[in-house]
């Protein structure tokens, strides 16, 4: 065991230590460990989830894996996790999700309904729950519609029958878009924030972005409303 003279030891530990906590400021990279996921880091940052996806090219619910370097975005104030120099060259592929073709005004954070629901993003799934301890399909939207002061009936179809038909390629964010998944008609809505994407609550993953170009939602596809 080599000896370290007048306890210099101790100091290169702080001195360690010190280095790893140093915060991360935009340019620096995140290196994905085991158990990250963009929800998680993105609250270590101090970020916004849509902000760091969009750093890195990345969709809200793409799947990353530990090794995967992501850039900080301008708006990190600080961060205490593994930071490391940027890489040369661009950011590597893997663990990136091309974005679906854009319908509509491609604003995924707009104000109003599209920006609530992205935050409710994570939130479980419960049976005609609006918020407690989870949400379905239509408590999500009526309790998203109730926070700007437009009450909504807690039934995906009756809210189909709420606000005028707009057709798949003239939507925008915040307009509600209708299902038939489990019976005949309007039986599952969500909410468009653009990009082709909505926020739903699933029945099996809870609240989630998902895309319409997605083989299942775009069979089933039955209009979009807006309130």
């Amino acid at each position: 065991m080599r000896m370290w003279p007048g306890g210099i030891a101790p100091v290169i530990a702080l001195a360690a230590v010190l280095s790893a906590s140093s915060p991360a400021t935009a340019g620096q990279v995140y290196v994905v460990r085991a158990g990250d996921t963009l929800w998680r880091i993105s609250h270590h940052l101090g970020v916004r989830p849509i902000d760091l996806a969009s750093a890195n090219h990345l969709v809200l619910t793409a799947t990353i894996h530990p090794g995967l370097r992501l850039a900080v975005p301008d708006t990190a104030p600080a961060a205490t996790g593994q930071v490391t120099p940027p890489p040369p060259g661009p950011v590597p592929e893997r663990g990136r999700i091309a974005a679906p073709p854009v319908r509509g005004r491609a604003d995924p954070v707009s104000p109003g309904p599209a920006r609530i629901a992205v935050g409710l993003v994570g939130r479980p799934y419960q049976w005609s729950g609006m918020g407690d301890r989870g949400f379905d399909c239509s408590g999500l939207v009526a309790h998203v519609f109730a926070a700007i002061g437009r009450p909504l009936p807690h039934s995906s179809f009756e809210q189909y029958q709420v606000g005028a038909l707009v057709s798949r390629w003239a939507l925008v964010p915040g307009d509600l878009v209708f299902f038939h998944t489990y019976s005949t008609g309007a039986s599952h809505v969500g909410i468009y924030i653009g990009e082709g994407r909505f926020v739903h609550a699933s029945y099996s993953r809870g609240v989630v972005i998902s895309s319409i170009e997605e083989p299942y939602y775009r069979d089933r596809f039955l209009g979009g409303r807006r309130i």
